[in-house]
């Protein structure tokens, strides 16, 4: 067998999320596909570095990717990008050892983007546009109280057994945000998160700019001592932007 990473970049708009699922078309089955299309008969397997939600983009997801055959790169590369619909593209193929864990990694990086101008169509796929007034400096107190280690269970999606195999316990080791024109953006670097962890934390923070909820409210579900907030943010602005190893 043989060993490659891939570097992918995708549109999250029209898809189910990574994973692959039955009846539904996910980034991981349509890789999947195209697979099947370009080595017909071929065995393999593919483990994704982060499973993105529906909706959601990435710059540089990862995939760690087994094969029964050794392609000529730059050729399985072309062909497996024909191959691919419109809002998918495998950017890197590089040879690995078999050992190598994808999702082992040093920090991921994601994105979560606001427009804080008019709607534009040309836009709307990639950043959150509120239908209302957003008050940014609110935004970058409530996300202070996230920094660092905290058990992030309330600010999460897991359900039923995840709640046994996954660790809620995450440290986030920077939160950055930027005005860039009409544009906030706000950056994430962790080892790791949860299932809608992200889009939980800027929904709380924004739910606290519009008054919604308080500080306090916010603490209390960070430290356990109520349940969780019913705030989440729009998918559309949250992208995978880098992922080190």
């Amino acid at each position: 067998m043989f060993y490659y990473l891939f570097a992918i970049e995708y549109d999250g708009t029209d898809f189910c999320g990574w994973a692959k699922q039955k009846h539904q078309s996910t980034i991981q089955g349509e890789i999947e596909k195209a697979i099947s299309i370009v080595a017909r008969n071929s065995t393999f397997r593919i483990v994704g570095a982060s499973k993105t939600d529906s909706g959601v983009h990435a710059k540089d997801q990862k995939a760690w990717v087994e094969l029964d055959f050794k392609p000529n790169l730059e050729g399985f590369l072309n062909a497996m990008n024909s191959c691919l619909p419109i809002g998918i593209k495998i950017n890197k193929i590089e040879a690995i050892e078999k050992s190598f864990r994808v999702r082992n990694c040093i920090q991921k990086t994601y994105h979560y983007q606001i427009n804080l101008a008019k709607p534009n169509v040309f836009l709307n796929r990639y950043y959150f546009q509120p239908k209302f007034k957003i008050d940014i400096e609110k935004i970058k107190i409530a996300l202070k109280l996230f920094l660092g280690e905290h058990d992030f269970i309330n600010f999460s999606g897991l359900k039923g057994k995840e709640l046994e195999l996954i660790e809620t316990k995450r440290k986030i080791d920077s939160i950055e945000c930027v005005l860039e024109k009409d544009i906030f953006k706000i950056i994430f670097k962790a080892k790791g998160f949860i299932r809608y962890q992200i889009r939980s934390i800027v929904g709380a923070c924004i739910a606290y700019s519009q008054g919604k909820t308080t500080l306090e409210e916010i603490q209390m579900a960070l430290d356990c001592k109520r349940d969780k907030l019913p705030y989440m943010a729009n998918p559309e602005g949250l992208t995978l932007y880098k992922i080190e190893y």
